[in-house]
């Protein structure tokens, strides 16, 4: 069959698709990944084929530049975000009007009916040739539902972290309902209507949330939410790059890693907030090799290093982290899942953007890792808790705990049998 893939034009969402699309890609079927052209990640295209992978570049990229403008203006506290924070009950309401500017870049409003919006014609119009079998998308490409009920296509979510679109929606659903209520119009549809009406479309639930959502969280991280989800194990993919040389043996004392993640180095700045200066000078002292990554910008603003610290631009985690002994992190699902992979313990120094502070908790309620408040970081509390995450065997427990739940859920490759019966089942 063929399998269109569909993603937010950046790598922190491309990479989580990558081992399925090898996996659809050795069963015998045919794949292809179509995003924008990346706005905040300009190598999005290039990191599809550098997979090995076919790309389709769906253009767009002054109408994504407009709507994700407030995402991406700063790092101040009060940047608006998609993260759904458990202590905030009115976090899901301000998530929800911040999808509704990014998808205008896709869904064209009311009063812009019946005018060209290039990246959801674009990728009908390929679909429509291509003629694919199955669309798998991301929940911030949405264009992957429209193309696929355009062309027959059976469609699917595929998820990059906690659904959080599907509590939204839940929750959207249960305020239309309630009859005292202000809410009295489907948000919504004021973004999928006019573009619907437009493909001879009518409105589905499964337009929003598929037909079906491949999982690849954690089972128990799962919000209990009235949708099909199919397990896939997230298996860490990062990138290629040629290793270097000092990894070719394990080291002499134990490694740590400091990475706040590539998305949050081009959204949030230089260090988002990490006092990444301070820090180096309170584990100067320590018997340890810190491993951070940062790019010459960053490290031009930290000046000279501790002897114990070595800085690299970038390095695939996979390819650090089974010789270290600990990571300290901003909460990214990439990160998290390349973590329980190798069975490391992990520091979460949590930046909102979607399900950090949730998966912070996670590591910590598991066992397998430590919080740090990211409004009020302690430079000496961040040395203590890395400590006790390399000398403590309790968080190792904890981090095999993760690993063997992560071993619970199918591989990609087990999961392309049921790819196949849901796609004869639901294509048109």
């Amino acid at each position: 069959m063929r399998v269109l893939f569909t993603v937010f034009p950046t790598s922190a969402h491309l990479y989580p698709a990558i081992p399925l699309a090898w996996a659809l890609q050795a069963a015998g079927h045919e794949v292809v990944v179509a995003s924008p052209e990346g706005v905040v990640d300009p190598k999005v295209i290039t990191n599809i084929t550098s997979a090995g992978l076919t790309a389709v570049s769906l253009g767009g990229k002054e109408e994504l530049t407009a709507s994700l403008a407030p995402l991406i203006a700063g790092a101040g506290p009060d940047r608006p975000t998609l993260a759904l924070d458990p202590d905030d009950e009115n976090a899901w309401r301000t998530a929800r009007a911040v999808l509704g500017g990014m998808f205008n870049a896709y869904y064209p409003p009311a009063s812009a009916e019946g005018g060209r919006r290039p990246i959801l014609d674009n990728l009908v119009e390929f679909a429509r040739e291509w003629r694919p079998d199955l669309v798998l998308w991301d929940p911030l490409a949405p264009t992957g539902a429209v193309a696929a009920r355009a062309c027959g296509a059976a469609h699917a979510r595929l998820l990059f972290g906690m659904d959080n679109i599907g509590l939204i929606r839940a929750k959207t659903r249960q305020e239309l309902a309630d009859p005292s209520s202000d809410l009295t119009e489907d948000p919504w549809m004021a973004w999928l209507g006019p573009v619907l009406e437009r493909y001879g479309l009518d409105f589905t639930e499964e337009t929003l949330v598929g037909q079906w959502t491949l999982d690849l969280t954690q089972s128990r991280m799962r919000n209990p939410l009235d949708l099909t989800y199919i397990p896939v194990r997230r298996v860490p993919y990062n990138g290629a790059t040629t290793l270097p040389q000092w990894l070719y043996s394990r080291p002499e004392r134990p490694r740590a890693v400091l990475t706040l993640g590539v998305s949050r180095r081009l959204i949030a700045g230089q260090h988002s907030g990490f006092p990444m200066r301070e820090f180096f000078d309170s584990v100067s002292g320590l018997d340890l090799e810190l491993v951070a990554t940062l790019n010459s910008e960053q490290l031009a603003a930290v000046g000279t290093l501790p002897d114990n610290v070595r800085a690299i631009e970038y390095v695939p985690l996979n390819q650090v982290l089974p010789t270290s002994s600990a990571i300290i992190h901003h909460g990214g699902g990439g990160t998290f899942a390349a973590a329980v992979a190798c069975k490391v313990p992990q520091l979460v120094v949590p930046l909102p953007m979607w399900d950090e502070m949730v998966t912070a908790r996670y590591v910590a309620r598991r066992g397998a890792g430590l919080v740090a408040d990211p409004a009020a970081i302690d430079v000496d509390s961040l040395q203590k808790d890395l400590v006790r995450l390399v000398e403590e065997p309790s968080f190792q427990l904890g981090a095999r705990g993760l690993y063997e739940d992560m071993l619970a859920a199918p591989a990609p490759k087990d999961v392309i049998p049921v790819l196949e019966r849901l796609t004869a089942e639901n294509r048109g």
